[in-house]
């Protein structure tokens, strides 16, 4: 796999996004199984405003696993809140806009996405993202890329940095 172009990674590593709503159902959060009802799932959409060397708009669809809590902890309760707990998760984001290096043609383009809240105590979203391969359209049809993916590390911040590797 030949090494990301460096002009294309720079121009996206200055982009950010901002989550604008979201919809969390964990009031609602089925049990996985009768005998762990300390883990959870929850569903969120959140709708996102990319800005920088990534223009455009998102809209992102997850499912989080809330990890088991210890034993002996409140948390691991099985009716209390999992707020500050870790969580795993994994969705989908459509994104239309434009991407530097890329286009400068609004197009769309999907996105899957993988990612962590709370890992090792710290409370940030870390994520990945790749391109599924044959959704691109407008800007983005015919560009022939082997790679397009990035991610984000929220870090507790309002405006999250986020960043594109293509190849």
């Amino acid at each position: 796999m030949s090494s990301p172009d460096a002009a294309a990674t720079a121009a996206a590593e200055d982009a950010t996004t901002t989550s604008e709503t979201a919809k969390d159902d964990a009031k609602d959060k089925p049990k996985l199984s009768s005998y762990d009802p300390e883990m959870k799932v929850t569903h969120v959409r959140t709708e996102r405003t990319f800005k920088g060397g990534i223009q455009g708009r998102g809209l992102v669809e997850y499912n989080l696993v809330y990890h088991r809590m210890p034993t002996g902890t409140d948390a691991g309760k099985a009716d209390a809140p999992v707020m500050n707990s870790m969580c795993t998760y994994n969705g989908v984001m459509y994104f239309k806009g434009t991407i530097d290096s890329l286009s400068t043609t609004e197009g769309e383009l999907i996105f899957t996405i993988t990612g962590t809240w709370g890992k090792d105590g710290n409370m940030a979203a870390v994520g990945e993202w790749e391109m599924i391969k044959g959704t691109q359209t407008g800007g983005f049809k015919g560009i022939d890329v082997k790679l397009l993916n990035g991610g984000y590390d929220s870090k507790g911040k309002k405006d999250t940095p986020c960043w594109m590797v293509i190849e």
